[in-house]
């Protein structure tokens, strides 16, 4: 312990010695002891032994300031330069968007980055300059990435629906950034179309009069049921075969196809007309001796007289031929079908 009064009194030569001595060894030694001086001055220091403190008086002589730890390097308080900090440092906490060379504490980061490992983040986040939010795959390899125009008129919020849609739903917006799911209107269960390819495209079948799966294809089911054909009764159902056939609009009570059951299939017929053709020829006719018509096409030697004069070697005879109405010109082509001309492509069925 080495502590003074500082009061050094008149007094012979060698007692002022031994006083002026031990005031500068107390001096020298700031006033080490485990307890306080007896005799404090402002800013006076004081080697707490009782606390291996370095302490201070403060400027009101009302109290002792700590200021480090007594036989530490730079009494324990960091350096000027590159510093090296134990325990838990503290410093106050920068204000929200401070961008200086203050300290940033941990309260200051946690309030104004995202965390990199997990975590909640409170208020807005801004990327600018189009910089992408990106979402990586499970090795970390590849990411998909959402990324802002490279211009927009005005700021535009997207609002998630509250839950997740349907299976093939889409989102679609109601034009003031609220997201919703919704279907899309595409090609509806049980719509026919022609393809031009040989085979049905995806979500089709060929509308080839097949028994296909009840459950497979239940959509398709629901709306057809057994209309063309009931499959084996209990698991299958049959498509409509359009193979080779020309499709006509149902009737539905309009009275021009009537008796029609709808997906009915129907023969194919020619309308007659009552007419009569006044067919001239050349001339005369022997029932015995053939002659040539008024097209210069050569008939045969009739038995009988069918033209309605029964007398004579001149008697008129009517002759019965083929011929094209549109040019006038004769023909004895024929075939199995009246039909116009057309091409043939793959009827299709959606399912």
């Amino acid at each position: 312990m080495s502590q003074n009064d500082y009061d050094i009194g008149n007094q012979n030569g060698a007692q002022f010695r031994t006083d002026l001595n031990q005031a500068l060894v107390a001096s020298a030694e700031m006033n080490s002891g485990s307890s306080q001086p007896a005799v404090m001055y402002k800013y006076q220091l004081w080697a707490n032994e009782s606390s291996n403190l370095v302490q201070q008086r403060n400027a009101g002589n009302s109290a002792w300031i700590t200021i480090g730890t007594l036989g530490a390097t730079n009494w324990g308080l960091a350096a000027l330069a590159s510093p090296t900090f134990t325990g838990t440092p503290l410093a106050p906490t920068a204000s929200a968007g401070t961008n200086t060379t203050q300290i940033a504490t941990t309260a200051f980061v946690t309030g104004q980055f995202l965390p990199l490992t997990g975590g909640t983040v409170t208020g807005n986040v801004t990327l600018n300059a189009q910089s992408h939010v990106r979402f990586g795959d499970a090795d970390s390899s590849n990411f998909v990435a959402l990324q802002a125009p490279a211009t927009v008129a005005a700021n535009l919020t997207l609002t998630l629906p509250a839950a997740d849609g349907s299976s093939g739903q889409a989102l679609t917006t109601d034009g003031s950034g609220a997201l919703s799911f919704a279907t899309i209107g595409g090609v509806p269960t049980g719509a026919v179309f022609h393809f031009a390819a040989s085979t049905a495209p995806t979500g089709f079948l060929k509308a080839n009069g097949a028994a296909v799966s009840r459950s497979t294809y239940a959509a398709l089911f629901a709306i057809t049921g057994t209309t063309y054909g009931s499959g084996d009764g209990s698991t299958t159902f049959n498509l409509p075969d359009l193979r080779g056939e020309f499709i006509r609009g149902w009737d539905d009570a309009r009275a021009v196809d009537t008796g029609r059951a709808f997906g009915s299939a129907q023969g194919d017929l020619t309308k007659l007309v009552s007419h009569t053709h006044n067919v001239p020829f050349v001339g005369s006719n022997n029932a015995n001796n053939p002659y040539t018509n008024a097209f210069g096409s050569l008939q045969p030697a009739e038995a009988n007289n069918i033209g309605g004069n029964t007398g004579g070697d001149n008697a008129q005879d009517v002759s019965y031929f083929n011929f094209n109405i549109a040019t006038g010109s004769p023909s004895t082509a024929g075939g199995a079908e009246t039909r116009p001309r057309n091409v043939a492509l793959l009827a299709c069925i959606k399912f």
